[in-house]
């Protein structure tokens, strides 16, 4: 298993991963359980187009956004 790959590794694909290529079988319960123990945290992964965006496009965007906000537009909390 490899992130460089384009994998993302969670507690059951690990298990699958090691009864298939170590042979040993466990559950993915006990797997996060043990590896929190010994001190392993991860966090979810985030897909991100930021390094895809447009700098051109985004100037734009904030000067249509600043032009708004001049006409007393702001932004409203959900």
């Amino acid at each position: 298993m490899s992130a460089r790959q384009g994998r993302r590794c969670t507690a059951a694909a690990l298990c699958e991963w090691l009864a298939a290529e170590r042979g040993v079988r466990v559950s993915a319960a006990w797997l996060t359980e043990s590896l929190h123990r010994d001190g392993f945290r991860w966090k979810r992964t985030r897909d991100t187009l930021r390094h895809k965006a447009d700098p051109v496009l985004q100037q734009a965007a904030c000067a249509e956004l600043e032009a708004l906000r001049l006409y007393g537009w702001a932004r409203m909390r959900a």
